[in-house]
């Protein structure tokens, strides 16, 4: 804004008195200050090699069948699942070179040109221009501030993506592992198919020499139906699965995707032990209780900053007389001025009292993230041990079966044992299979959780050091 000038005593030196000189000066150091900036407006970085490393990535990846380690990365690089988390990073880091150059005071140009010169009959040489640079309201200690907050808005996006990246990766693990679920559920649903329609045919000869009557054959029909009927369900379901990895990947209709499966346990959750996993540890890496506190922090500057709004603000001009002024002298003038609110209806002081109160709500929830935390570690704990209760009793039930089939058979080559009593004790040993299976999966899904909560998921892949430098 402009402030009222004082002009020299006539008769004296003035202070800058070739104004071509003090602009050429001027537009030199303001050229020299963007080229010393390379994040306001150019970058070094080239985005079409970028895209065209990314893709050659992807080409290789899904060249050969890609295991679970592939499929993160490809992920993590194209995935627009981490597309926003990771703008925002960049936004917020614009939004730090921004309080960077409030160090500097904002300079404007003013510039005036009177085709008409006004008259005055006391200007000899009326002059017919007025020119002027002036700064915008400007605190060096306030820019320090908001500096450091947006520092930490930064620090929060950061861990903001970080939260992303766990649920994602967490997301595609789980994937991986129903993928791997659903093909061994296949293989054991068919080798059930086989069963019945050996059943079947037993039961058609059978019904030939008159030992069955037609509605148990019908019966038997209509089991090896529904037993197909499941493998059909199964193989849906892993369709289902697989066309959503591919949605996560971010995969073209033509790109192919072939899994390397083998030992996807292995793969996913590596040597963890979700009995070895700590709740302390896990409450020291969570994003969210970081963030509530990283958003204390944040709020600790803004209280001081609101209290830095009674602090004066400083603004700098230089100019040219205006003609339409009754300044009669020619030449530049500087000048200093101060901006002081008086009275703005106590505004200010419940600026300060909301960010105080702001600040407990941001501490009240940081105890509401502990909380949602350490109740979501109860519950997957409990999970696990269901699941581990449930596990080790189909494996029994699996083991007595084995033993039951293996006594048929004896029983059945001696002729002590129908064959359809036989055929009964294999079925019962695959649906017992089935449900150790079934049970595994559960699991397993449950330990990528208690995996996940710990972050060793995330962290396995990508490294914080790498965000929060």
């Amino acid at each position: 804004m402009l402030i009222p000038m004082a002009g020299p005593s006539p008769g004296k030196p003035q202070v800058f008195p070739l104004l071509p000189s003090f602009v050429h000066l001027f537009f030199l150091i303001f050229l020299a200050l963007l080229l010393s900036q390379p994040n306001l407006g150019w970058s070094a970085e080239v985005p079409g090699a970028a895209v065209s490393t990314e893709t050659t990535h992807a080409q290789e990846v899904l060249r050969s069948p890609a295991d679970f380690n592939d499929l993160v990365r490809l992920a993590l690089q194209q995935s627009p699942f981490f597309t926003k988390s990771q703008l925002e990073i960049k936004i917020r880091r614009l939004d730090e070179a921004d309080s960077k150059a409030d160090f500097f005071p904002s300079v404007s140009f003013i510039g005036r040109y009177y085709p008409s010169q006004p008259s005055n009959p006391a200007v000899t040489d009326p002059q017919d221009y007025y020119v002027a640079f002036t700064t915008e309201d400007y605190n060096p200690l306030i820019a320090y501030l908001s500096l450091k907050a947006r520092k930490i808005i930064t620090q929060i996006a950061k861990l903001a993506h970080l939260k992303v990246a766990s649920k994602g990766i967490e997301t595609l693990g789980k994937s991986f592992l129903e993928l791997n679920g659903m093909d061994r559920l296949v293989q054991l649903q068919t080798a059930y198919i086989e069963l019945a329609q050996e059943n079947l045919r037993s039961a058609r000869e059978r019904q030939k020499l008159g030992e069955v009557v037609p509605m148990e054959v019908e019966i038997i029909s209509q089991e090896e139906a529904v037993a197909r009927a499941h493998r059909e369900a199964l193989l849906a379901t892993r369709d289902r699965i697989r066309e959503g990895i591919r949605k996560f990947l971010d995969l073209k209709p033509h790109q192919p995707l072939r899994l390397d499966l083998t030992d996807a346990r292995r793969q996913v959750l590596g040597d963890f032990e979700p009995s070895k996993a700590s709740l302390e540890e896990a409450q020291k890496r969570d994003f969210d209780v970081r963030i509530k506190q990283l958003s204390q922090e944040l709020q600790n500057w803004r209280v001081t900053l609101a209290k830095m709004k009674f602090m004066p603000s400083f603004n700098l001009t230089v100019q040219t007389p205006d003609p339409v002024s009754s300044n009669i002298n020619r030449g530049t003038f500087f000048s200093l001025g101060m901006k002081f609110p008086i009275f703005e209806g106590f505004k200010r002081v419940r600026d300060i009292k909301r960010q105080k109160y702001i600040l407990r709500q941001f501490a009240s929830e940081e105890e509401v993230e502990t909380q949602e935390l350490i109740q979501e570690w109860r519950e997957v704990e409990e999970a696990l041990q269901m699941a581990a209760a449930d596990m080790q009793l189909a494996q029994a039930q699996a083991d007595l079966a084995r033993l039951k089939m293996q006594q048929a058979e004896t029983f059945y080559r001696t002729g002590e044992m129908e064959f359809p009593a036989f055929l009964q004790a294999r079925r019962n040993y695959v649906e017992a299979r089935i449900k150790v299976a079934k049970t595994a999966l559960e699991y397993d899904l449950a330990a990528v959780e208690m995996k996940s909560l710990t972050q060793e998921l995330v962290y396995r892949f990508v490294k914080e050091e790498k965000f929060t430098s």
